[in-house]
């Protein structure tokens, strides 16, 4: 029976118990399509990542949910490249970063690894601004599948759809309250999203838990085999350029902002995304996105 190194991390934290989990097998280009969808869906993590090459600072990845493929994953590359350079794979020393090309079949991006004095690996993620589309969710619909009404809705901002790595349908709520108080109907959602062909639905608000940050938020995908994401790098950039495009956030210093978007409170797993990009008036550019990743799991995989 041929073992695989393994290890299970939460993305977008700093601590176990918090977080979005994925697990990695480093040694994966032995391994079939069908095998490493079956170990997914045994390992079931949001994100499964298998290492398919990792040498002069390039890394060849597959992304796995437990349902399918994923063309990009934010949360599986924090906790990929930490366990990298944690397992010796990635020799960044402490005190020191640097920049690793990350492909995957679908596409490739620029990935900062930082490795601080303290041990912490911060990872940041380069993404391609996303694009919207007007869209819209009447009040019968938001009723049956959240249990919300439409007085929940912020009704100064638009509902929006943007396709990226994945399609998205971002809709603004008016209170921490109304996103705390969501009672998703999954197998309603689910149906939702492939008859509008939207693989996450993410509702936010601009009142946190937490001062410092910028916006609590909610993501929802269970048509790709997630019911609640704890937390998700590639929907919190398309949140962020929401956020832009709406003049809703300025820059800190010069062009850049930072976002601090708080997300699986509700489900007992906080989480911290990150964002960092260039504003040009409200058009977002050099778009970074990650945190910190915590390991909680180390050993081997049984095939």
């Amino acid at each position: 029976m041929p073992h695989y190194l393994f290890d299970l991390y939460s993305a977008f934290t700093d601590a176990a118990f918090g977080g979005s989990h994925a697990g990695i097998i480093y040694d994966g280009e032995g391994l079939t399509t069908e095998t490493m969808q079956q170990i997914a869906r045994e390992v079931r993590a949001p994100a499964t990542c298998f290492v398919m090459s990792a040498k002069d600072r390039e890394v060849g990845v597959r992304f796995f949910s437990t349902a399918q493929e994923y063309p990009m994953c934010g949360h599986g590359t924090l906790a990929l490249m930490t366990g990298l350079v944690s397992r010796g794979y990635l020799d960044i020393s402490r005190g020191s970063s640097d920049e690793v090309t990350l492909r995957t079949p679908a596409s490739s991006a620029a990935v900062t690894v930082d490795h601080q004095d303290d041990g912490r690996i911060e990872v940041m993620l380069n993404l391609e601004p996303a694009e919207f589309e007007p869209a819209s969710i009447d009040e019968k619909t938001l009723e049956r599948l959240f249990g919300a009404g439409a007085g929940d809705l912020d009704g100064s901002l638009p509902v929006e759809y943007t396709r990226s790595d994945f399609s998205h349908l971002v809709i603004p709520m008016s209170s921490l309250l109304g996103v705390q108080s969501l009672a998703p109907d999954f197998e309603q959602l689910a149906d939702y999203c492939e008859q509008m062909d939207v693989d996450t639905v993410m509702l936010f608000c601009r009142e946190t838990v937490e001062a410092q940050n910028t916006v609590h938020c909610r993501e929802f995908a269970p048509r790709v085999g997630t019911p609640e994401v704890p937390a998700a790098g590639t929907t919190n950039r398309a949140l962020a350029c929401y956020l832009a495009r709406h003049n809703l956030i300025a820059p800190e210093a010069g062009m850049t902002t930072r976002i601090r978007a708080e997300q699986g409170y509700e489900i007992q797993r906080p989480s911290l995304v990150v964002t960092r990009m260039t504003l040009n008036g409200n058009l977002p550019t050099d778009i970074w996105v990650g945190g910190f990743s915590a390991q909680v799991v180390r050993g081997q995989f049984s095939v």
